[in-house]
């Protein structure tokens, strides 16, 4: 009875629960006496869990130091499980097993890696799975050459498998105590962390297409052309890459980066613009002036490419959205991008995503100032706003970014940043879809009236 209900789920509760699970399981395994030095809470376990799932990277407690190899090899597994996602590990089991997919398997995949239409879902999960494995595989060779002589072959191939596989898919976590600031003018380092993130945050359905583009003969190239998603991707993506490199170099030149050589800042600067969507750093977010986090929140708002390891509201959504503004300035009713329309439908899903998005920030943003900061007046509970705020967009975000406020959260904030993390991972409107109970029946429409808006 239970499994036939199971089946019966539509597909973004059956991604949900399956998320869920995996968070759950992590956690009893995180708990176990030989995972953790000198053991670890239940809500301590259960938020580095989902962290690790929801590649976010807000930690609690020091992973180099606080878990036994064991426990890494946990937080690592549940990073690599949650990067690829969920789905994309169920079907590629059941496609090895032999099973025929069903339109139900179907939809939960599409649903999961966001409408990869123009491949089978053998071809899908061939290209993802050999994609991901062999960008992981080639950004932990060349950490590795970088980090033997400084650590020896044991443990330079374990540190070099681990960050790679938390910078491609966007966890941010990592085994040294402050990040990445010990490396902070290595060229190697942040070339090699800073290319993972960026693939990592462009979406598998990119990342196949452009490797079907790039490897197609010349004969046939020009009869294959990236999809619309492909295109906005891509453009805004580098938009904002280039736009936060610029805006970090200008606003922290003379403050977080003082005393830095120039081609350091500017190394910093272009490796803290892609880390928008993990949560590396190699220079203390802490120290950043209000401008910079401010800005760092509307990125992590944003987010990464629909079907990436990222999270946020996407750079489609924002790219949608940006058009629907300029064609109503123009006066036009349909919304164009890049020479195509853009369906209604998708226009309408962007501005329901940009407002539950908003909904939930203001919602858990109120929460922990009332729970964390407490209710007396003074300049220091003012300073937490800001503090808070900025912890809230990363873990919608599912960035993993802290300008210190994750370290003092109480256990009830802690509990309230777990549930942002996994709302941020599946999505405000996959979460809004899980918890209804019926699709609505038939269709009729009231009749018209005008509101004066503006």
């Amino acid at each position: 009875m239970r499994g036939q209900k199971l089946l019966e789920l539509r597909p973004s509760q059956a991604l949900s629960s399956i998320f869920i699970a995996v968070v759950l399981v992590g956690t009893l395994l995180l708990k176990l006496p030989f995972a953790a030095v000198d053991g670890i809470s239940f809500i301590d376990a259960l938020f580095t869990a989902t962290s690790a799932t929801c590649v976010t990277g807000l930690m609690v407690v020091d992973v180099g130091t606080k878990f036994t190899p064991f426990g890494q090899l946990i937080i690592l597994l549940l990073i690599q499980v949650g990067g690829l996602g969920i789905m994309t590990f169920s079907t590629l089991f059941m496609v090895l097993l032999g099973r025929s997919l069903s339109m139900k398997d179907t939809s939960i995949v599409f649903d999961s890696l966001d409408r990869g239409r123009k491949l089978s879902i053998r071809q899908l999960l061939k290209h993802v799975m050999l994609l991901t494995f062999s960008i992981e595989a080639v950004g932990a060779i060349f950490l590795f050459f970088r980090w033997v002589n400084e650590m020896g072959i044991g443990k330079a191939a374990y540190y070099a498998t681990f960050h790679s596989i938390s910078g491609f898919c966007n966890a941010g976590i990592t085994l040294f105590p402050d990040s990445l600031i010990s490396y902070s003018d290595d060229l190697m380092i942040n070339g090699v962390v800073g290319l993972l993130i960026f693939f990592g945050s462009l979406g598998f359905i990119t990342i196949v297409e452009l490797n079907l583009f790039i490897n197609e003969p010349k004969s046939k190239r020009g009869k294959r052309r990236l999809t619309l998603n492909s295109k906005i991707t891509l453009f805004v993506s580098v938009l904002l890459l280039i736009f936060s490199a610029v805006m970090v170099f200008t606003m922290e030149r003379n403050n977080a980066l003082a005393g830095m050589p120039l081609w350091d800042q500017g190394l910093a600067s272009i490796f803290q613009s892609v880390t928008k969507t993990a949560g590396f750093v190699t220079v203390d977010f802490s120290e950043f002036t209000n401008g910079s986090l401010y800005l760092f929140m509307l990125l992590m708002f944003i987010g990464a490419a629909p079907g990436s390891v990222g999270g946020g509201i996407k750079v489609t959504t924002f790219g949608v959205i940006v058009a629907l503004v300029i064609s109503r300035i123009k006066a036009r009713e349909s919304v164009s991008i890049f020479q195509r329309t853009v369906p209604e439908q998708i226009v309408s899903r962007s501005l329901a995503i940009l407002f539950v998005s908003i909904l939930i920030i203001v919602i858990f943003t109120t929460i922990l100032l009332f729970t964390e900061s407490g209710s007396a007046s003074s300049p220091e509970h003012r300073d937490m706003f800001m503090k808070i705020m900025f912890e809230v967009v990363s873990a919608f975000g599912t960035v993993g970014l802290s300008a210190g406020a994750t370290e003092t959260l109480s256990e009830f904030g802690k509990v309230m940043v777990t549930l942002l993390m996994l709302i941020g991972r599946l999505g405000p409107l996959t979460v809004a879809m899980a918890v209804g109970t019926e699709y609505a029946k038939g269709s009729f429409q009231y009749s018209e009236e005008n509101v004066v808006v503006g």
